[in-house]
């Protein structure tokens, strides 16, 4: 039982410590850092006039402050991605550049079906906020944005896990 060893993707072995938690084991709070700090890049395009503002929050009617809560959910879907690379299979993979940055943009585009296409059009414009248009889910900028967020989100990762945690 507490003797058994598990085999990661790279082939390495770590022995198997019981009761392993997702919560004291994974890289969960750094990857949320990567993801506010990868969340920085829509507020600092728009500032730079490029592209336009968080389409889902600058939406919403008199809402300026679209950028504080666009930072602070990428810092909760930053910690979202470390607690799934977490998964043994995963885990050395994320940790190296190219391969978690492909893994980081699978999640961005995640992201992007589940907060554009699912979460804001068919759920939130039609029974919370009634008076905000829908997105048009396949316009370039909310696509860009999330497959941004995530290559950045992967890269970060494996930078900070894989090589400044070591």
């Amino acid at each position: 039982m507490g003797t058994e060893t598990e085999v990661d993707a790279t082939g390495e072995t770590e022995p198997d410590v019981p009761n392993r938690s997702i919560i004291t084991y994974a890289h969960w709070p750094q990857a949320a850092v990567v993801g506010g700090v990868a969340g920085l890049t829509r507020p600092l395009l728009n500032a730079a006039g490029l592209g336009s503002s968080a389409g889902v929050l600058a939406a919403l009617p008199e809402f300026q402050l679209w950028w504080v809560i666009h930072i602070g959910y990428s810092i909760v879907f930053g910690a979202g991605f470390g607690a799934l690379v977490y998964h043994e299979r995963l885990r050395s993979a994320a940790e190296s550049i190219p391969i978690g940055t492909v893994l980081g943009f699978g999640y961005g585009v995640a992201l992007w079906v589940g907060n554009v296409v699912v979460v804001w059009n068919f759920l939130l414009v039609e029974y919370a906020f009634t008076t905000a248009e829908p997105i048009d889910f396949l316009a370039v900028d909310p696509i860009v944005d999330h497959l941004l967020f995530g290559a950045l989100l992967g890269l970060g990762y494996a930078l900070v896990v894989g090589r400044l945690m070591d």
